[in-house]
């Protein structure tokens, strides 16, 4: 176990075996999106209360579910910096928070979008879902900023690390925010297979299968973004001259 944990840590290790798995796992992005989005977007039958509006949050839940993901993340990475100074974790971490600033915007456009219908309105200030995930895109934002402004990369490690123990605190906010408070954000609704619950079997396949194809596409534009970081900062190694040369 502790080999393996020792060899995932190589980036020279993480690049080959990474450039292995990519080709599947692109092909089953592929063929979740596909599926999940005409599906979702042009086939699913209209709601009894929200109508054609439902269509909305097929995107919205698997993309708001996802990036509740990247402060965990973050924080693990940064951990594993600074315990056993890994160079590949720091490498996951900075393309992660930039990442999870796209998803969290996607979520407050595609909640806005929802919003403008359902609600009458594009924002609420007084509803604590809203005004906590803007608060977690400021915070990735911040972790991008701060690890831009230091130069010392352990530096910069260290101040991200912490900053991303805040920002786990958030997402546990964003997540039971509609219990706490009484918002115009709906509660979540219990996943249900029966043709009689408000939310039918159709809405939720349909979101369950674009969950686990926005979950791909994290995966893949997460490797992809931190291959090229290795090359960029292993760029004077033996093997990626190498590389280099034999393309």
């Amino acid at each position: 176990m502790w080999l393996w944990f020792s060899k995932l840590g190589s980036p020279k290790w993480f690049y080959e075996l990474s450039g292995k798995w990519l080709p599947w796992l692109i092909a089953a992005m592929v063929v979740f999106m596909t599926v999940g989005l005409v599906w979702g977007l042009l086939f699913l039958p209209p709601d009894y209360q929200q109508g054609f509006t439902s269509r909305i949050l097929i995107v919205h839940v698997a993309v708001a579910g996802t990036s509740l993901a990247f402060f965990p993340l973050l924080l693990v990475s940064g951990t594993i910096t600074l315990v056993w100074r890994m160079k590949l974790a720091d490498m996951v971490a900075k393309n992660a928070a930039i990442l999870g600033a796209w998803f969290s915007f996607i979520t407050l456009a595609t909640g806005s979008l929802w919003g403008s219908v359902m609600w009458g309105t594009w924002w609420e200030w007084t509803d604590s879902r809203l005004v906590s995930m803007l608060f977690q895109l400021f915070l990735l934002l911040g972790v991008i900023s701060l690890r831009s402004a230091l130069e010392d990369s352990e530096t910069a490690a260290k101040a991200c690390a912490l900053l991303s123990i805040v920002g786990c605190i958030n997402v546990v906010i964003i997540k039971y925010s509609v219990e706490w408070w009484n918002t115009l954000h709906q509660v979540s609704s219990p996943v249900s297979m029966d043709t009689q619950s408000p939310n039918g079997p159709e809405f939720w396949i349909a979101t369950l299968i674009m969950i686990v194809a926005v979950y791909l596409f994290l995966s893949v534009s997460l490797i992809l973004s931190t291959r090229n970081e290795i090359l960029e900062r292993e760029r004077k190694s033996q093997w990626v001259q190498d590389l280099v040369s034999k393309s």
